[in-house]
């Protein structure tokens, strides 16, 4: 992902604290400030934070979306400089705690980051909202059919007739990567091609590559019909995504955490990746995407 450098931790929280007047039901003089990574999925789950807080509270909202990738933004909730943003539990798991075992119950890896991130780190994940952002290898539907392939075990059987298109991080991932993947299923593709992230359907669609790697929720799965396959030996961890927030934000905002529950199991895997081709492909914008589907769901008028 893209670097954005952060600037000094003490200039960062003299602006936050100085982004406008709270909302009279608590948090002092300062704003709630939501993050977001920079990504469609991300952004558009930022935005249902900050409206659905707008839209249920008094409390006065900041916007710093689209800020970069993980390490920035867990660095700025970390310092202060933002109160809440959308993280993934596997990337709690693996990133943010360090933690290097091999999951034994998928189930359980929310709990447990939940339980250590609180102790160790001051934050805490307030409901998932129901979708798992997981990678996963996806390929074209009559293809996955000609061939009978409906699981990763089932693609191991004829990869050596298939070129894999990965992205350069994907495929230097250790522990949910290429490689960690590549021993767990006994993969020998013709060839694993590294390219560039926006490369990769281009080069599905022209038939260049016949696999490659995605996530769960993108919506151009969608738009050039693409089958996930079925992660059968579970080897990716969970990637179900909630909001992060500090705890000491959960005590000056006490309304808050209310608020981000109301969101927990909303968002199905289908309906992020709706929401995301809303975005991605018509051009629509992730303010208005978000704003559409909560009315949708009755939580703002």
């Amino acid at each position: 992902m893209r670097r954005l450098a952060l600037l000094a931790a003490a200039t960062l929280a003299a602006a936050v604290a100085l982004a406008g007047c709270g909302g009279s039901s608590g948090g002092g003089n300062r704003a709630i400030v939501v993050g977001s990574k920079n990504f469609t999925e991300n952004i558009i789950l930022g935005e249902m934070i900050a409206q659905l807080i707008e839209a249920k509270t008094d409390y006065r909202v900041e916007r710093k979306l689209s800020l970069g990738g993980t390490d920035v933004t867990f660095k700025g909730l970390r310092n202060g400089d933002l109160d809440v943003y959308v993280e993934y539990d596997g990337t709690a798991y693996a990133f943010h705690l360090g933690i290097t075992d091999p999951i034994a119950d998928p189930a359980q890896v929310y709990d447990l980051v939940n339980e250590r991130m609180q102790k160790e780190l001051g934050m805490k994940f307030t409901q998932p909202f129901g979708l798992n952002n997981t990678y996963t290898l996806a390929m074209p539907a009559e293809l996955a059919q000609q061939h009978g392939i409906r699981t990763y075990s089932d693609l191991a059987r004829v990869a050596d007739q298939f070129i894999l298109g990965v992205e350069h991080e994907f495929l230097n991932r250790e522990h949910d990567g290429y490689p960690g993947l590549e021993k767990a299923y006994g993969f020998r593709f013709k060839q694993v091609v590294p390219m560039e992230t926006g490369l990769k359907y281009k080069a599905i669609e022209q038939g260049e590559v016949q696999v490659i790697n995605a996530f769960a929720t993108d919506g151009m799965l969608k738009k050039f019909n693409l089958v996930i396959l079925e992660d059968d030996k579970g080897f990716f961890p969970p990637y179900n995504a909630a909001p992060l927030v500090r705890l000491e934000t959960l005590e000056q905002f006490p309304e808050l955490e209310e608020v981000l529950n109301l969101l927990g199991g909303q968002i199905s895997d289908e309906e992020m990746r709706e929401l995301n081709y809303l975005v991605d492909e018509e051009g629509r914008s992730e303010a208005e995407v978000a704003r559409e589907f909560l009315r949708q769901k009755g939580l703002i008028d």
